[in-house]
């Protein structure tokens, strides 16, 4: 008796169509109406509950990154952590998160940037102050010519209030440039420290630009070829 009641009501749970449940009984034993009737349950029936924490999450997707903007601005950009995850969730490098809320500061490496409305030529900037930067090891310093104001890489000791020169002139004599100055290497006398070195004219620095490196100036010329 207890058998034929729990068959049928294991019957009653069947996701079979009508005409099946009604053949199956009357034509199969009892055991493999039971056995057929458990496979035939839903799948979530059958699961154990889980927590409803994450513990893997996946990226904003519109998010919006300080890499994406084409407009300078001088006011910090709020940046996201990634943790050490990728796009996905996953962790990708360990050992990384935590810290202190950053703001990114977007740095102008191309000295020589003249203004639209001015003539071409040589400009003068004006340091209005030299602060820390945390997302790089060297001090960063705001300049102010014109019209405009961007950031840029401070040097050793530059301070507030210091005029800066920026040239793309090279003349028959080497300049005497000052701390700060940007000019084109072939325009300084040898044996001068630079930093913040382009690899081509108007691409921007790209070498020297951690804090407390340098480079000496040099005149190094190709060797010539005889045959």
């Amino acid at each position: 008796m207890a058998l034929r009641a729990m068959t049928r009501a294991l019957g009653s749970l069947s996701l079979t169509p009508p005409a099946a449940a009604a053949l199956g009984p009357s034509l199969l034993p009892a055991a493999q109406v039971t056995s057929s009737t458990l496979l035939q349950l839903p799948s979530s029936s059958l699961l154990l509950p889980c927590r409803p924490v994450l513990t893997s999450v996946a990226l904003n997707a519109k998010f919006v990154s300080w890499k994406s903007r084409t407009k300078y601005t001088i006011t910090p950009v709020k940046m996201r952590k990634s943790g050490g995850r990728n796009h996905t969730g996953r962790i990708q490098v360990h050992g990384i998160g935590g810290g202190h809320k950053q703001r990114y500061r977007m740095i102008d490496f191309l000295r020589f940037r003249p203004e639209l409305e001015t003539k071409p030529g040589p400009f003068e900037e004006k340091v209005i102050v030299v602060r820390y930067d945390p997302c790089r090891s060297a001090d960063i310093a705001l300049v102010a010519g014109g019209s405009r104001k961007r950031w840029i890489i401070a040097t050793e000791s530059m301070q507030a209030g210091d005029i800066i020169l920026n040239s793309d002139h090279i003349g028959r004599m080497a300049v005497a440039a000052r701390e700060g100055d940007a000019h084109p290497l072939g325009a300084l006398p040898v044996g001068t420290l630079v930093n913040n070195v382009e690899s081509e004219p108007g691409r921007g620095a790209q070498y020297i630009r951690a804090a407390g490196s340098g480079n000496v100036h040099g005149n190094s010329r190709p060797g010539i070829q005889r045959r």
